[in-house]
């Protein structure tokens, strides 16, 4: 309860967003959104915004446990990572190895959403920061959003959803 709190004190909603990548998805692809009754899970509602605004022609799902949170989206799932638009991931510790080597063999024109049903180590969140091959971390407490996009300046946010 405490760490979400210390989240909340420097997280923004999209008034405090400069980028227009971040900002068209968090207006366009979260906030407005129509929520699925069906999913309850806020992770999982994250998740299948997340996918429906960006619409990937394929997903690559490293851990088949987010396959049950996003059953109704009709993409493919079941490519090569390095064919993918779109790449999601499970955090835990036993993972943190695996999404590592994920972010190092990602390209530039791929997204990866890592989901985290438990609030991730800070330490984990400051990692990723800190390497210097990812412009753009997107915290939303329970997952995050990375980018390797080199027409995006680094940048860091903690966002409200």
């Amino acid at each position: 309860m405490f760490s979400y709190l210390q989240f909340l004190v420097k997280s923004t909603n999209q008034h405090g967003v400069h980028s227009p990548f971040v900002y068209n998805y968090i207006t366009k692809g979260l906030y407005n959104a129509k929520k699925n009754l069906q999913v309850s899970n806020k992770t999982n509602q994250w998740l299948l915004h997340s996918i429906q605004y960006f619409q990937p022609n394929a997903v690559y799902i490293s851990d088949n446990a987010l396959l049950d949170g996003i059953k109704d989206v009709s993409v493919e799932t079941t490519v090569a990572l390095s064919n993918a638009d779109l790449i999601l991931d499970h955090y835990t510790l036993e993972n943190h190895a695996r999404i590592v080597q994920t972010i190092n063999s990602m390209n530039n024109s791929q997204l990866l959403l890592i989901a985290s049903y438990k609030k991730y180590p800070k330490s984990f969140f400051n990692e990723l920061r800190k390497n210097p091959e990812i412009t753009l971390v997107v915290d939303f407490y329970y997952g995050c959003l990375i980018s390797k996009r080199t027409e995006q300046p680094k940048q860091n946010f903690f966002i409200r959803y």
